[in-house]
């Protein structure tokens, strides 16, 4: 149902047609309800307004060829009614439950963040332990790359040393394996014992002397000196 904004000409018609007594009661009544509520007029009722109007204007014998209760004439400056929208009313169950999501998407988002930014003490021992898993690496991948070219040099000695031996391809590439093998077997046990010594807990522990012990004449040397004064006296 289309409803029509009310003006001063839909109002000067509509009392028109309410004073008449031609005018249909069911009409009136209807009438009477929209004007009480101010929202607006329906425009099939105001289309039987008009042609209320029209007709007492002809049985009165006015020319209604310029009547201004035509239907169009009538709807000069109105347009159509939209009814204001209501304000929802909120839940509360719902705006709690709303908030208590709220708080545990902000809890979890805060405990992230936390979770990402780590103490100082974390901080420096990561630093120790990387710097000395670094050297150990170092040191490891700097024996492999010695021991790769060690071997590679003594191949290429021993291939080229064989020539002088054998003209046999074969032979000579075999002498030079067990060669590259032997010297990378021997460099391989010379570069274990620092490895060794570098990592075990005798050197990490080993602490100097306290003062004590080192001012602190052992039992020979006490020993030895108790004659000389006996002596001397």
């Amino acid at each position: 149902m289309v409803l029509l904004v009310f003006t001063d000409r839909i109002r000067s018609a509509v009392y028109q047609a309410l004073n008449s007594p031609e005018f249909d009661k069911s009409a009136k009544s209807r009438l009477r309800n929209y004007l009480k509520s101010s929202s607006g007029i329906p425009l099939d009722l105001m289309k039987e307004v008009s042609t209320f109007l029209l007709s007492k204007d002809g049985k009165l014998g006015n020319e209604i060829g310029f009547s201004r209760f035509w239907l169009h004439e009538l709807l000069k400056g109105s347009g159509i009614y939209i009814e204001k929208r209501k304000d929802r009313v909120k839940n509360p169950q719902l705006m709690a439950r709303l908030e208590q999501i709220l708080a545990e998407q902000a809890n979890k988002e805060y405990a992230r963040m936390i979770g990402r930014v780590a103490s100082s003490y974390d901080v420096e021992t990561f630093k120790l332990l990387d710097t000395e898993e670094f050297s150990s690496i170092r040191g490891q991948l700097t024996a492999i790359i010695n021991i790769t070219f060690t071997m590679v040099a003594v191949f290429a000695a021993v291939y080229h040393v064989a020539q002088t031996i054998t003209g046999d391809t074969g032979m000579r590439v075999l002498l030079a394996l067990t060669g590259s093998v032997v010297v990378g077997v021997a460099e391989t046990f010379l570069y274990m014992p620092p490895s060794r010594t570098a990592h075990s807990p005798s050197t990490r522990t080993a602490h100097p002397p306290s003062p004590q012990n080192a001012h602190s004449p052992s039992p020979r040397t006490a020993a030895t000196r108790r004659p000389t004064r006996n002596a001397t006296l």
